[in-house]
């Protein structure tokens, strides 16, 4: 996709159906870490085993996060049009999975997107811009990025 002036259906329902992989992605890991501390449970005969249990929480939060949200990012889609933005991430404010992203002329809110991967970020940082659709009234907005397929909900935050 080149830099148009608008996101295309068939590349918002590529993004979808991207960060639906990828949320399954989550939950098969999380799973599978489940299924081998319930066999080192079984096999060591020791409750010790479970001290990995969230480990395994942690795998699947993403995953968890993107089926709950899902219904307000198809929602925002629908009820708004996508606008360029441009952004910058703010310094020394990454924490963990989650990025802040400040845009001209707001003088005092952020836009915070989780997980958002190094690839994504490498992306928003050569061309300082991104996409979104929103926000509703509770700040929540839908984010797709051009080229590199990722949707996401964020969330308007007030420093």
């Amino acid at each position: 996709m080149s830099t148009a002036e608008m996101i295309s259906d068939e590349w918002t329902t590529r993004c979808m159906a991207r960060a639906d992989h990828r949320a399954i992605g989550y939950l098969s890991m999380a799973v599978g870490a489940v299924l081998l501390v319930v066999t080192l449970w079984i096999a060591l005969d020791s409750k010790w085993a479970f001290i990995l249990l969230p480990l395994c929480v942690e795998l699947a939060v993403p995953g968890l996060r993107h089926f709950f949200g899902r219904s307000k990012v198809r929602r925002l889609i629908r009820d708004h049009t996508w606008h360029a933005v441009e952004a910058d991430f703010v310094p020394g404010r990454r924490i963990g999975r989650q990025a802040y992203l400040e845009m001209p002329g707001s003088d005092r809110s952020y836009l915070r997107v989780s997980e958002m991967p190094e690839r994504v970020r490498d992306h928003v940082r050569a061309t300082g811009r991104l996409w979104m659709a929103g926000p509703d009234a509770t700040g929540r907005t839908a984010v797709i990025t051009e080229e590199c397929p990722y949707l996401i909900l964020g969330r308007i935050v007030i420093r």
